[in-house]
């Protein structure tokens, strides 16, 4: 992975890879995505090879930093402060919002909601929020049924590795 002009060297969990033709760049962010994807094993080399995707992860390395003024723990509380569940779905005149929860850990701050479309698909959101070599990163996680807390926990774990200051 490589957020703006650092590079980062991390496994992701178990069950998802890198999808390198979905990735975006620019000047202000790196936006990273990961879908699931299975290992097969074959007579010449092992490959990645993607599973029905039921998860998309987007991580976002934005180039903000935070002000020096201000400690990374306020800054992310100043963040869940001014997040509005409904401005989630505003974009989207054909979902509604059926739930939906702010959470402040050591870390990283995340919410989480669930969607429902005009068609009664449901969606399941979480945002993180959280520094990487003090800029904020914004990781997305959408399912489209039910996650087990394992996927959610597998994701706190690499951003608690990602959001470790360099040595």
């Amino acid at each position: 992975m490589q957020s703006g002009q650092t590079k980062i060297k991390y496994k992701l969990p178990n069950g998802f890879c890198l999808d390198r033709s979905a990735n975006t760049s620019s000047a202000l962010q790196q936006t990273l995505v990961v879908t699931n994807c299975i290992a097969v094993n074959t007579v010449d080399q092992p490959y990645y090879s993607r599973r029905p995707v039921d998860t998309i992860v987007n991580i976002t390395f934005t180039q903000s930093r935070v002000p020096k003024k201000i400690s990374q723990k306020k800054y992310l509380s100043e963040i869940a402060e001014k997040i509005e569940f409904r401005k989630f779905t505003a974009a989207f005149r054909n979902k509604k919002l059926i739930y939906g929860e702010k959470k402040l850990q050591n870390e990283f701050f995340y919410v989480n909601f669930q969607m429902v479309s005009s068609s009664k698909r449901r969606e399941f959101v979480r945002k993180y929020f959280f520094f990487v070599d003090n800029k904020v990163v914004v990781m997305t996680i959408v399912s489209f049924h039910k996650p087990r807390k394992s996927t959610y926990s597998s994701f706190e774990n690499f951003i608690k590795k990602l959001s470790k200051p360099s040595s």
